[in-house]
């Protein structure tokens, strides 16, 4: 469901319309969204799948908290 990348983490939503990167502190670095979507899906339902994409990025981010600085 996931890639780590050099530039950070790549997930997708479930169905494959919207794929996200996130950075390895967090922030967003990239939105990809399917062409398909416009078709496919409504504008509530396009919005939760970029919220889906981040999250499962965002989640996959290995955790540093214990880390120490």
């Amino acid at each position: 469901m996931y890639d780590i990348i050099e530039s950070g983490i790549t997930a997708a939503d479930p169905a494959g319309y919207v794929e996200a990167t996130v950075r390895p502190d967090g922030r967003l670095a990239a939105l990809r969204i399917d062409p398909r979507a416009m078709y496919d899906l409504t504008a509530a339902e396009l919005a939760g799948a970029c919220i889906e994409a981040i999250q499962h990025a965002c989640a996959a981010l290995p955790d540093t908290s214990h880390h120490p600085r």
